[in-house]
């Protein structure tokens, strides 16, 4: 494929990227495919070639949820920190344990979230506006679901949103704009580590941000105007996408 292909391909991915990670989460499996098969990356340096572009792109989409009123400025403050460190232990344990297991492992976990969201919509499209976890718990919670955005980080987001609709009882629009705030901690700290490493391709990270920041946008105010019940199918599908492509995976590196 022609060097200059990638000037209009990477574009064009970071927009379906980030305009299906702001709606529900599993972008990456987009971009990460494009980066390491068409721009030849090695899967680390594409891994943090991505997370650059995740920067741009949560700062849109937090910029646009945050003004429409959809967000929890306290609720994303109390959880960004054990967020941030399980994403820092989950990035160690990265480095140290193969990761094939835990891959097969959350697939399953994700086709199985979708099923119970399929029998049970209410336990997303009902906002009951209050918290269901003692302080303690939630912060195991969020530790964990960082431990994973850190080991894995595909599907984080959507793992974000589950886990803040059915917790705390709001909207999945609430949802979505404390998920993206949360994402975009992540996505700084991770990308200080990545750069201090040297291990980001800028101009293909400058690429896929550029497309990814108006997938964002568009994403956003899509969800906006289409509402709860929108976000519910979106998150349900790529749930299932994603699982599936979870186990695919797994069994791919067996072979």
């Amino acid at each position: 494929m022609p060097d200059w292909s990638i000037y209009l391909i990477l574009p064009i991915v970071g927009f379906a990227a980030g305009f299906i990670n702001t709606i529900a989460g599993g972008g990456s499996f987009l971009t990460l495919p494009v980066l390491i098969y068409l721009c030849n990356l090695p899967p680390q340096i594409a891994n943090a070639t991505n997370r650059f572009s995740v920067v741009f792109y949560t700062t849109t989409s937090t910029t646009v949820y945050h003004a429409h009123g959809y967000g929890n400025i306290e609720l994303t403050k109390r959880l960004m920190l054990p967020s941030i460190l399980g994403a820092l232990s989950g990035s160690y344990s990265a480095v140290i344990f193969p990761s094939r297991a835990f891959t097969f492992i959350f697939g399953i976990a994700m086709i199985g979230m979708a099923l119970l969201l399929l029998l049970k919509p209410k336990m997303l499209l009902e906002a009951r506006h209050k918290t269901q976890l003692k302080p303690w718990m939630e912060i195991i919670l969020f530790f964990f679901i960082g431990f994973y955005g850190g080991f894995l980080q595909a599907g984080v987001g959507l793992l974000l949103l589950i886990g803040l609709a059915m917790t705390h009882g709001q909207s999945l629009l609430h949802s979505n704009g404390v998920k993206v705030a949360l994402a975009l901690g992540y996505a700084i700290v991770s990308v200080a580590i990545f750069a201090y490493h040297d291990q980001i391709i800028y101009m293909q990270g400058f690429l896929l941000a550029i497309g990814a920041m108006a997938g964002a946008l568009i994403g956003a105010k899509t969800a906006i105007k289409k509402g709860t019940k929108f976000i519910y199918y979106i998150v349900v599908a790529v749930a299932v996408i994603t699982g599936s492509n979870m186990i695919y995976r797994s069994f791919s590196e067996m072979i």
